[in-house]
């Protein structure tokens, strides 16, 4: 190889890596993850590549947007409702936590008394206490707005639906497609959320 060939080599290469760098800022991942060769960065490329965004480039968060039943602040005085359901997820066959106390002592919810969203948590175990001062319909997309957590049919937390992946939401083991719009209920079925490869 001649001294011209290897300038233009070096010069192609030189240009490649930044034409990566570039591409990496824009959709906000490293280069050390692009050449990692775990199979979860694989997929968090598929998925970052394939993302909604909005307006500004970052990540579509359905939870900027809230629900206004998620700024209702209560206590357990004069309840129109109060019902349980239980929410598991699953993220590429892991089970993601629900942890403790969503949804109580709140930037928006801590006043004396009135410390609770109508939708929240006491433990990890993915129980949801469903309460409202009045008799109303509550969708599972208001806690995820109070957890501040993106959900709905486009995907779930930061993982979305593409060409690999799926999102299945089921009620009982019967598939729903009523994703963040699903009414929640006093019931003893389990809402499951899996996110998945197809």
């Amino acid at each position: 190889m001649n001294k011209e060939s290897k300038t233009w080599a070096t010069v192609t290469i030189v240009c490649l890596i930044l034409l990566l760098a570039l591409l990496a800022r824009e959709n906000d991942i490293s280069l050390s993850t692009i050449f990692s060769s775990n199979d979860e960065s694989d997929d968090s490329i598929e998925n970052v590549s394939s993302n909604t965004t909005d307006e500004s480039g970052e990540l579509y968060n359905s939870s900027t947007d809230p629900d206004p039943i998620s700024q209702d602040c209560l206590d357990h005085n004069g309840l129109a409702r109060h019902d349980h359901a239980v929410l598991k997820i699953l993220i590429n066959g892991n089970e993601e936590p629900i942890p403790g106390n969503v949804g109580i002592l709140t930037d928006v919810c801590n006043e004396d008394g009135e410390n609770m969203h109508a939708v929240h948590t006491h433990d990890d175990s993915g129980r949801l206490h469903i309460e409202s001062n009045e008799d109303i319909d509550i969708p599972i997309g208001v806690f995820f707005d109070i957890w501040g957590h993106h959900f709905d049919e486009t995907g779930i937390f930061e993982y979305r639906v593409n060409s690999t992946h799926e999102l299945i939401m089921t009620v009982g083991g019967q598939q729903i497609n009523q994703y963040d719009d699903y009414l929640l209920v006093n019931t003893s079925d389990i809402i499951e959320i899996r996110y998945q490869e197809k």
